[in-house]
Parts: C-alpha cells; structure tokens; sequence
C-alpha cells in the first residue's frame, strides 16, 4: 500500500508498507475490509526517510497498522469507514474501493482515501514538527477469491 503526504518541508513523500495479511468481505450485508500492514517495512525510496519513518514506528511501538472498516454493498464503488490503528495512533479514514483487475474485476482492488493525523513530530533535522499532516491513500490490492 503506498500512503503520501500531502507536504514535509518542501517535498511530498511516498511511503509503501506490504501487506501483512487482510480480508475483504463483499456480500449482501455489506463490505468489510480487515487489514494489517507490516510498518518496520516501510519504505521511501530514501536512507534518510527510511530512517525517519522506522524511527516513528519504534517509537509509537506501532510495527503493524490495523484497518477495519465497513459500508454498504449496494452499489460500486464501494465506501467504507473504520479506523486505521498502530501502536498509540487511531484515526479515522474513509476509503473508496474499486474493482480494477484485468482478466476479472475482483482480481484487485484499488484503494483510495485520505485522512489527517493532526500535529506530527518527525525526527528530521530542518523538519522537526508538522502541525497538519494529511496523507492519501492510493493502493492496489491483489485478491484470491474464496470458492
């Protein structure tokens, strides 16, 4: 799942983090998403982000990220609401799901959503502390389908 920021300092940052496991359930009583993402993994695609972001892991003690959410399943695409939770953080996000796959719709979803964290200290040298951190959620999650 890739998250980005909406703005640190001068630049935007993409973060990636792999799936550890999840579920998503689509029936006639509605949509349930059940996620968790393996944070000591993240990656920025930069040493000094990396850093950065590990050490805001560790130091939240938040080396998975939960996601439950639900909605309706009456009509695509699915919106769904619950609360992404890792170590002392819990926030509220709304996500959009989109049946994308190529050979069949439900091979993967595409994820999108945003959300904002409020006041974020980041162990940065020139960055230190955000008073409004946004970030977007724009991901694509390959799914098996159960029989």
């Amino acid at each position: 799942m890739r998250l980005r920021s909406g703005s640190i300092g001068l630049f935007t940052v993409d973060i990636t983090a792999p799936v550890r496991h999840g579920t998503v359930t689509i029936d006639a009583s509605g949509v349930r998403v059940d996620l968790v993402l393996a944070l000591e993994k993240v990656s920025t695609g930069n040493f000094l982000m990396d850093r950065a972001a590990r050490s805001l892991v560790s130091r939240h003690d938040a080396h998975d990220l939960s996601y439950r959410a639900t909605g309706p399943a009456s009509a695509q695409p699915w919106e769904v609401t619950g609360n992404a939770v890792s170590g002392d953080i819990d926030v509220l996000l709304a996500l959009t799901l989109t049946p994308v796959g190529a050979a069949h719709p439900m091979d993967e979803l595409e994820l999108v959503g945003s959300a904002s964290l409020g006041t974020v200290h980041l162990p940065l040298p020139g960055v230190g502390t955000i008073d409004d951190f946004n970030f977007d959620v724009d991901a694509r999650l390959g799914l098996l389908r159960s029989r």
